[in-house]
């Protein structure tokens, strides 16, 4: 017995509708997985300045409580390791952009800033952490004294 949609020989293949209907699929699930895929990549890059801040917010917090210490700088290095008065920190998330430290020598009001060009909440102004608030998205630290 022969099934009647079994193809033999030269019209072996798929019909031009299925490769169509196939291709439409296709189309849609592409439009409806990519702008959730750049969504991610953006909450990603977010959450790589959030990190940094965080990160390096705590050891310049803990910096000051130490005390000796009455100032902390904060640098950047040529490796892109971040420095907490000259010793090696950690390094520095990739895209995220160290925007400096304000007030380095007041343990009440020091501030540092981060910017990530790709991310939606790190893009601009950026992040910051601070003495008094700690993280804060959407503000950077020129913004500081006005909140």
């Amino acid at each position: 017995m022969t099934v009647p949609t079994v193809r033999r020989g030269p019209e072996a293949g798929f019909s031009m509708v299925e490769l169509l209907v196939v291709i439409i699929i296709m189309g849609l699930l592409a439009g409806i997985a990519i702008p959730f895929l750049i969504n991610h990549q953006r909450k990603a890059h977010d959450a790589a300045a959030q990190s940094d801040a965080m990160n390096l917010g705590r050891l310049v917090r803990a910096t000051f409580e130490e005390p000796e210490i009455t100032t902390v700088t904060v640098e950047l290095d040529s490796n892109g390791h971040y420095l907490v008065n000259g010793e090696y920190a950690f390094p520095a998330s990739d895209g995220v952009e160290f925007t400096g430290i304000t007030n380095e020598d007041d343990y009440e009001s020091w501030c540092i800033g981060f910017t990530h060009p790709d991310g939606d909440k790190a893009s601009d102004p950026g992040v910051r952490f601070d003495a008094q608030q700690g993280y804060v998205e959407q503000a950077s630290c020129a913004t500081v004294a006005t909140t």
